[in-house]
């Protein structure tokens, strides 16, 4: 089981950029959980759409920011368990911009499923559709 010259190294290399793309996605992730329950609670109370476009756009950004962090962390990111409840997530919000008199019920399911997809099991976040298992 011998180690090639510089895999040491490299291994070193990737967990400190691991540790900074850990970081800046709980930043991130903490930010978009804030803004989202401002939006959450504005649909709850019936808050008129215009009063709270703000708080909407940055949920936006910083949603998109999470998904380019997912991305930048696996390649595979996407067409794995993680990545498709983010494109369900990102449909629900397609239905909501069509439907937005159904802001409260549909960010209901959003908001439950991005609590079940951050904290699906690892060999369910990882599992891959196009390799049929789990691909770190």
């Amino acid at each position: 089981m011998g180690h090639k010259e510089g895999d040491t190294e490299k291994r070193d290399e990737t967990k400190r950029r691991s540790g900074y793309a850990k970081a800046a996605g709980a930043l991130v992730r903490t930010c978009h959980i804030g803004i989202t329950a401002i939006l959450f609670g504005g649909a709850v109370l019936a808050v008129p759409v215009p009063n709270f476009m703000t708080w909407h756009n940055w949920a936006i950004a910083s949603g998109i920011a999470l998904i380019l962090l997912g991305v930048y962390q696996s390649r595979h990111w996407p067409y794995q368990g993680r990545g498709l409840m983010a494109a369900v997530h990102v449909a629900l919000i397609g239905v909501l911009h069509a439907r937005q008199e159904l802001a409260a019920p549909l960010l209901t399911v959003i908001l439950a499923l991005g609590g079940i997809g951050s904290n699906m099991p690892g060999s369910l976040r990882h599992w891959s559709i196009l390799h049929g298992r789990r691909v770190d």
